[in-house]
């Protein structure tokens, strides 16, 4: 009876359960194996996000930088000379056309700029934000080499070589070594060899007159202008009016501006986005003569035609929230400089 007695006290003995104490203990090392391994998931998550904002504003930075760049060194390029006989036939005073006294313009945060309006709708300006318009003519591989030119009658028109990228509705500038002239090409006949330069309707805005000479008319008429002709191996190639500005993008949850970009495609003006998180841009000049850069607000009006170098600054913002001490986004600035390389000297 006693060795029986001993064996069933060892195996209750065996079967005791944990104690409080050993409970609490056990759970008290997996909280901190959790917290340890949920901090370093943490921490591992909120490095990759800086890694990622950090690498999306460089991205923005390099992309926004060279196409602003682009255009601002192509601003004022007619193709053939840069000497300022500039000549618009177009009709209904289309303001990306009007290349004056200059080939491009910058407005600061608090001037209207007339292509896109301050606002809080998506594409619309940002206040406070400065904005700039650039024009000229790029040869890019689709420019034509006129022929022969017929400036007026019914079908006034330039013959061109076959192959060329230019359509009806196109906006074209034409240019010699005397001088430039911006028109819409009417119609295109011939199997694409003959460019017409008509007056009237067929499209928009449409030209005011067929004459295409240096000065240009002062009033919309078919008999306005100065009748020109221009000689063989005349370039004809595309008009480029473009802009830049900060615009709202409409997605708030990462930051809710871009860099936006303007263009006109046959007479419309067509606004694209380009970079996400670009917050603010500003603008300064240096005019030729001077030893320093001024604001875009000092730029005298008729000096525009002066400015032979751009800086800018450019604010990017990361597309996720809380990622400094006080949870606002992570943000860069960086300035850059750009010279113009067709001022009219």
């Amino acid at each position: 009876m006693t060795a029986v007695r001993i064996e069933m006290n060892t195996r209750a003995h065996h079967q005791r359960g944990v104690s409080l104490v050993e409970l609490m203990i056990a759970m008290m090392l997996g909280v901190i194996l959790i917290g340890g391994v949920m901090g370093v998931f943490l921490s591992t998550q909120q490095t990759y996000r800086v890694n990622d904002s950090l690498n999306r504003m460089q991205d923005g930075f390099r992309v926004g930088f060279q196409l602003l760049t682009r255009d601002l060194r192509n601003a004022g390029s007619s193709g053939c000379t840069n000497n300022g006989r500039v000549v618009n036939v177009l009709a209904g005073n289309a303001w990306w056309a009007d290349w004056g006294g200059s080939n491009f313009m910058a407005y600061d945060g608090d001037t209207a700029y007339p292509g896109v309006a301050f606002g809080t709708g998506v594409g619309q300006r940002v206040s406070g934000t400065s904005a700039i318009q650039m024009m000229y003519s790029l040869s890019d591989g689709d420019e034509a080499i006129a022929i022969a030119h017929v400036p007026s009658g019914v079908n006034a028109s330039f013959q061109i070589a076959a192959g060329a990228n230019i359509a009806q509705g196109d906006i074209v500038m034409v240019c010699d070594q005397s001088q430039s002239t911006i028109f819409q090409v009417s119609n295109i006949t011939g199997g694409g060899v003959n460019v017409i330069h008509n007056t009237g309707n067929t499209t928009t805005p449409g030209n005011c007159t067929n004459r295409l000479g240096f000065p240009g008319p002062t009033s919309c008429s078919a008999s306005a202008g100065t009748a020109y002709v221009f000689p063989p191996n005349a370039v004809l190639s595309k008009f480029e009016s473009v802009s830049w500005f900060v615009g709202h993008n409409g997605r708030p949850a990462t930051g809710g501006q871009s860099l936006y970009r303007t263009s006109v495609e046959q007479g419309n003006v067509v606004v694209e986005e380009v970079i996400e998180g670009v917050v603010d841009v500003q603008f300064e000049f240096l005019l030729l003569g001077a030893n320093s850069f001024i604001a875009t607000n000092a730029v005298p009006a008729n000096r525009w035609i002066d400015v032979v170098s751009s800086r800018l600054t450019v604010t990017v913002e990361s597309p996720h929230d809380n990622m400094t001490d006080d949870g606002n986004r992570l943000n860069r600035t960086i300035v850059h400089e750009v010279a113009l390389r067709n001022p009219v000297l």
